[in-house]
């Protein structure tokens, strides 16, 4: 089995956390989905050792700082951090996987920095759905009711296990994944207590969501080989409400299980789907 190593990286004053599997390889990120962290890759990577592959925990995410109080966690303001950790890394070019909202975020990295991403790989989402323009004033009213409103209160759980089952409660996973998220998203109070380590901001509305053009524009720029997998107790039952001109330059590959799926017995094969499509491991007769 192959042991990952604890990273840090300092960027505009926070530490941004990641674990790294393989000293040598294909240089590669993975960015996780919303209030999970870098533990979200660890069955994953097991199969991909010609990987050098770095997982982040995400601002407020994990074993990473969160943002100062005046701080945004849009979407799109993450994916500085992603840029700086590969420059601190010397990579100029990476293969980018992302679940979920990472997934969101590795497809708008590969459209606004097309020359950086070697190969896209999206587990499970992809892009959020299309909003209506005329809905921004209402998304935008949200934004600032929700901070305006926001407020402390996280009454922690008597012991992990019961972290554990919230977890498995808010979506649904093995409990092997969610103990694997929990273990590495929470701590220990001293009251004895267990509590998220992720910021609660994170719940809060988004400021603005895009359009189907904005969308649409942003894949038409992506340059890199892009394969999605789809899972078909996941994004696989809102895929069909999407445009298909969105999909157009994807690989898709379809798999039984649920949102998590990439946690578990699935990920032997999304690996070597995974392998096959970067080219990793072959060679020529």
């Amino acid at each position: 089995m192959s042991i990952a190593q604890e990273r840090q990286f300092f960027i505009d004053g926070m530490t941004i956390s990641a674990k790294q599997w393989g000293n040598s390889g294909v240089p590669a990120i993975a960015l996780h989905g919303w209030l999970d962290n870098a533990a979200s890759f660890d069955a994953l990577a097991q199969g991909l050792p010609e990987l050098k592959l770095l997982a982040l925990d995400l601002p407020g995410h994990g074993l990473s700082d969160h943002k100062p109080a005046s701080g945004s966690y849009a979407i799109w303001d993450d994916l500085r951090f992603v840029l700086a950790v590969a420059e601190q890394m010397a990579w100029p070019k990476f293969v980018l996987i992302g679940h979920s909202r990472g997934a969101i975020m590795a497809s708008l990295l590969a459209g606004a920095m097309p020359e950086r991403i070697s190969h896209l790989i999206c587990l499970d989402g992809f892009l959020p759905p299309p909003e209506d323009p005329a809905n921004f004033p209402v998304q935008l009213g949200r934004y600032v009711r929700d901070f305006a409103q926001f407020g402390s209160g996280d009454k922690g759980y008597i012991a992990l296990s019961d972290a554990v089952a919230a977890r498995r409660a808010a979506t649904p996973m093995s409990e092997l994944a969610a103990r694997l998220i929990v273990e590495r998203g929470s701590y220990g109070g001293e009251d004895g207590r267990v509590y998220w380590r992720s910021d609660r901001r994170l719940k809060l509305a988004s400021p603005v969501k895009l359009g189907l053009a904005q969308l649409q524009a942003n894949m038409d720029a992506i340059v890199a080989p892009s394969m999605l997998v789809v899972a078909d107790q996941g994004f696989g039952r809102v895929l069909n409400t999407l445009p298909p001109a969105l999909l157009s330059g994807f690989e898709v590959q379809h798999i039984e299980g649920g949102h998590h799926c990439h946690m578990d017995e699935q990920a032997r094969q999304i690996a070597q789907w995974v392998k096959t499509f970067v080219g990793l491991g072959l060679t020529n007769d």
